[in-house]
């Protein structure tokens, strides 16, 4: 339960905010219902221990719908999977399969519904899932700028994107920016600048990192801008028990 705690942060992170951005232009929320059918999405054939997040969790005031397993295929096997499930529905899903953080995503016109699915490599070498779903009829208001927001943000940065939101005994704030500092270089940032807050780093996979002190978390996933400098940044800081 801790390492998913652990990694739901940087995990809702990308999923949302590239679900969101990706297949509907604009960030989406589930109102809430039953079973609003992650259920229409097929079972991962070697998943083990789905956990439901449901209507607990809350962005921006809504609720989205959310289930998460581990499997031991890397993040581009599981990606495939449900990208071929996707257009054999007749949807057209877009995709990012990177090999520390692949995503889907794709709108149902059907049921409404902005389904993602996200997987994120681990350092004991198993993958964590993430599978949503969210109603972009209702989007909600997003942070535009990274004034007041509650980690640092690298000098230089552009297309700043955030929100906030609340799970029951937490709350965070995520975004997504480009910076056009490398990845290494912004890593070299957030080292040094929540190090300084009291922050300590935790081991993990290649293009992510999570820092903690007692009480927040603040994870933070990194990808190279294809032929330009640069990188595609992802932060979330978590408050609560974790």
């Amino acid at each position: 339960m801790k390492a998913l705690r652990l990694s739901l942060g940087i995990v809702t992170a990308g999923a949302v905010l590239l679900g969101g951005t990706w297949a509907s232009g604009a960030f989406a929320e589930l109102a809430p219902g039953r079973q609003t059918r992650l259920g229409r999405e097929p079972r991962y054939p070697s998943s083990a221990g789905e956990l439901r997040l449901g209507s607990s969790l809350e962005v921006n005031g809504q609720p989205m719908e959310l289930a998460l397993f581990y499997t031991p295929d890397p993040p581009a096997r599981v990606i495939r999977f449900y990208a071929d499930a996707l257009r054999a529905r007749g949807l057209t899903p877009i995709i990012s399969p990177e090999p520390a953080l692949a995503h889907a995503a794709a709108f149902d016109p059907d049921s409404g519904l902005q389904r993602f699915i996200n997987a994120v490599a681990q350092p004991d070498g198993q993958t964590l899932v993430m599978v949503g779903a969210t109603n972009p009829r209702k989007p909600p208001g997003l942070l535009a700028t990274a004034e007041g927001a509650s980690f640092p943000v690298p000098p230089g940065h552009r297309a700043y994107l955030g929100f906030r939101g609340t799970d029951p005994g937490t709350r965070s704030e995520s975004a997504q920016f480009v910076s056009a500092l490398t990845p290494r270089e912004v890593a070299s940032f957030y080292r040094a600048a929540l190090g300084a807050q009291g922050f300590t780093e935790h081991a993990g996979a290649e293009g992510l990192l999570t820092l903690t002190k007692p009480g927040v978390m603040v994870s933070i996933a990194l990808q190279k801008l294809d032929d330009r400098s640069g990188a595609a940044v992802f932060v979330t800081r978590t408050e609560g028990d974790f």
